[in-house]
Formats: C-alpha cells, structure tokens, sequence
C-alpha cells in the first residue's frame, strides 16, 4: 500500500532523530532515577556497599560499564518497538515517515536489530546522499527496509487515536 510512496528524504530522515533524541532524552532520564533507585536498594538489602563513595550517582560514575550496557538496551528497545510495532517513531511520526518492507509489510523484528547496528547512530542516513535517486540508507539497505514518505491523509489514517472509539 504504502510502497509505492516517494522516499523518504534526508532532511525528514535527520529531522525524525532530533525528535527522537528528544523523546529518548526523557526516557533516559527515567532509566537514571531507576538506576539510581536500584542502586539505593542493592545498599539497603546489603548487596554492594556505598561507604566509600559520597552518593548512589558516584557509584554509577564509577562503574559506568553496566550503565551504558544499560542505557544501550534502553535506547535500542525504543527503535526496536516503534519499528516493528507500527513502523514509526515518534519522531517518524511527526514527520510522516514511515519503515517497510519493500513490498509494504511490517519489518521483522530481525530487520529491526539488523537495521539498528547499522545504523552507525544515525550516520547510515548519509547513505542517501551518496546513492543519490535511491532513496536508501545504509541500514535500509543492508536490512531490506525503506523509508517512505507520508501524505497527510496517509499519516492520519496511521494515527492509532484517529481510530479509536
């Protein structure tokens, strides 16, 4: 149905991530006064020790692996649950862009992780200057995905609220 759209375009491409960054942003947020909070219970039930760091963020500061593991997991399961879910971020939505399969199905979740990696955060965008007139990131290409271009009336059509009752 929605195959036969235009690409998607860098701009929109670009425009959807500072979107996106900005939703991730929150929900990074969120994941820090968890990590915090789980921190604080593991010294209360005796299972690590804080005595000699001033506060539950030292902690975190100074054993940084399992954080940013942490915060990876959190980041890739956003991408991963707005793609295959329904096909677009928030970001994605704002600027009605769409991911599919270039026959118009939904990405597998396969597709996704594949899509995810080689992304290169973002960078794989600058894919679609280089083949120019493909309309293809890096990712979308290594993953057999696209991005199209919404009009208004299809984009509406996507909104889960503008169905509902």
């Amino acid at each position: 149905m929605y195959q036969d759209n235009p690409r998607a375009g860098l701009f929109r491409r670009l425009a959807a991530i500072v979107y996106d960054t900005l939703a991730l942003t929150a929900l990074l947020m969120l994941a820090m006064g968890l990590a915090l909070a789980v921190v604080a219970l593991l010294d209360k039930a005796g299972l690590i020790s804080l005595a000699a760091y001033q506060d539950e963020a030292e902690f975190i500061q100074k054993h940084p692996l399992w954080f940013q593991l942490y915060c990876l997991a959190i980041i890739g399961w956003f991408y991963l649950y707005f793609w295959v879910k329904g096909g677009q971020t928030i970001g994605m939505r704002a600027w009605r862009i769409l991911l599919i399969q270039p026959d118009g199905n939904a990405i597998s979740l396969k597709q996704g992780a594949l899509r995810l990696i080689t992304a290169l955060f973002g960078l794989g965008n600058l894919w679609v200057w280089l083949r120019w007139g493909k309309g293809l990131a890096l990712q979308d290409q290594l993953a057999g995905t696209i991005v199209v271009k919404l009009t208004k009336e299809q984009s509406k059509d996507l909104n889960l609220h503008h169905n509902a009752k």
